[in-house]
């Protein structure tokens, strides 16, 4: 009797335990990483634009990978009660090969819904033609390098959402590709190694990731130029600062882009000539992505088919004028897409 009741109780203690397990779960288990914030974004000329708050107005700013400091637009329409000149500057756009005059200035308070982001190396960009014009400001100012130095920042530009994540969150495993990223100080770059139609051989490119760019991909590199152009017509197009505008296949980590519109400049930009050229906006705006400057790594979930993100434009840099080519094996009716490899 008394070894069945024990023999009941045992079976009893077992079902309540294992109950338990499968209520809980494994004390292990990971939960997902929580945002520091989520604000709607929208894309404007295929920039991405996050309306934030300082002091109590609401400014639209574009999130710009290829600058290296966050910078507000001089305005009439704002006067801030904190804000303060600490120095003079010369802000660069390497898309557009100028400076342009601003001031730094002391930190503020910038709100991301309730957290805060406070840019130490903060900029006042001095908004006078003809730079204005040539940027064609419809947002009033710029989330610069310090900004992804300090977040992952997720853009889904399907929902038109915006996630913040703290520094070293990873969130590898809710993507599908991981892309490296190579850091030359602040300034995000890629590198891939493929053969574009005026090459004979393979070559390495080094590019700049800029989403300040609305377009695909600038080539700035005196042997791409010579080679697209060909020995004929590199002075002629030199003089007339006229670039070359065609459409290449390329392969970056396992996506394949077909048919992709890319920009051969005539002219190299001061500040461009230690890189091959730079990506633009309008790659990402077809995926779901994650910029993880802490972790070295551009993070791509699937294509975008909820909306047409795809821009069939071309985006011409330094005001160049530009000539159409087509070189040989091209199919003339080949659209642009991209292709996941796995």
């Amino acid at each position: 009797m008394h070894q069945k009741l024990r023999f009941h109780i045992f079976k009893l203690a077992c079902l309540i335990l294992l109950t338990w397990i499968t209520v809980s779960g494994p004390s292990d288990a990971k939960e997902a990483p929580v945002p520091l914030a989520i604000l709607p974004i929208e894309r404007v000329h295929n920039r991405t634009v996050v309306t934030i708050l300082v002091d109590h107005y609401r400014l639209h700013m574009a999130l710009d990978t290829g600058a290296t400091s966050t910078a507000l637009f001089q305005s009439e329409e704002y006067e801030f009660a904190d804000l303060k000149e600490t120095g003079k500057a010369q802000i660069l756009f390497p898309a557009l090969d100028v400076s342009v005059p601003g001031s730094r200035l002391a930190p503020i308070d910038i709100k991301f819904g309730d957290h805060t982001f406070r840019p130490d190396g903060l900029l006042l960009i001095h908004k006078r033609p003809p730079i204005g014009d040539r940027l064609n400001f419809k947002f009033d100012g710029i989330l610069g390098q310090d900004f992804f130095s300090q977040y992952v920042v997720e853009l889904d530009p399907s929902e038109l959402i915006m996630r913040l994540y703290a520094k070293g969150t990873n969130l590898k495993s809710s993507f599908v590709t991981s892309i490296k990223l190579y850091m030359k100080g602040t300034s995000p770059h890629i590198k891939f190694r493929n053969k574009l139609p005026w090459e004979k051989t393979a070559s390495t490119k080094d590019l700049l990731l800029d989403t300040g760019f609305p377009g695909m991909m600038i080539i700035w590199n005196d042997f791409h130029f010579r080679k697209a152009a060909g020995a004929s017509n590199v002075e002629k197009f030199r003089e007339e600062n006229k670039g070359i505008f065609t459409r290449a296949t390329f392969n970056i980590a396992k996506l394949r882009f077909v048919a992709a519109p890319i920009f051969i400049g005539a002219t190299i930009p001061k500040q461009a000539r230690e890189r091959d050229g730079l990506i633009g906006a309008n790659v990402l705006n077809q995926f779901r992505h994650a910029f993880d400057f802490g972790n070295k790594q551009l993070l791509l979930d699937s294509a975008n088919t909820k909306s047409n993100t795809i821009d069939g434009h071309f985006y011409v840099p330094n005001n160049e004028t530009y000539v159409y080519k087509r070189f040989k094996n091209q199919d003339p009716q080949l659209k642009f897409v991209i292709i996941n490899k796995e």
